[in-house]
């Protein structure tokens, strides 16, 4: 039962992951496109997918968690506890929430950064508008 359980918990965050993934993907590639432009985007969409993919498995698949179902070692005092169906809704519960959690950790950095870089790029192509502005003035 504990390897269905575990098989379980896998398949989960692994479809929730996916989901996401391709949830975000359009936004995130126009992100990428505006901030790093058409060479670097495509590559850097992928690095971001795959970042999300991980960061949602490994962050829903908790195997200390899933220790307490797996028979006690020699020497330590710990119980088994039974695998019940309402461990099992307890558990694919953790799991769904916990990958949506660390991904939503992730994509708030990737926008935090992305926001970070838009305003640097904007603000120096309101400088350079204006040194050209300024250049234009004084040729004139």
């Amino acid at each position: 039962m504990f390897y269905a359980l575990f098989a379980a918990i896998v398949a989960v965050t692994v479809l929730v992951s996916v989901a996401v993934v391709r949830f975000f993907d359009t936004a995130v590639y126009k992100i990428l496109l505006r901030v790093l432009g058409q060479d670097l985007a495509d590559a850097w969409r992928r690095y971001i997918s795959f970042v999300i993919f991980v960061a949602g498995v490994s962050g829903g698949v908790r195997p200390w968690n899933l220790e307490q179902y797996l028979p006690p070692t020699a020497g330590k005092g710990s119980s088994q506890l039974e695998i019940t169906g309402a461990r099992w809704l307890l558990e694919l519960w953790n799991a769904l929430t916990e990958t949506l959690r660390s991904i939503a950790l992730i994509m708030l950095l990737f926008f935090l950064c992305s926001m970070m870089a838009y305003v640097i790029a904007r603000s120096l192509e309101v400088r350079r508008a204006r040194e050209e502005q300024i250049k234009s003035y004084s040729e004139e």
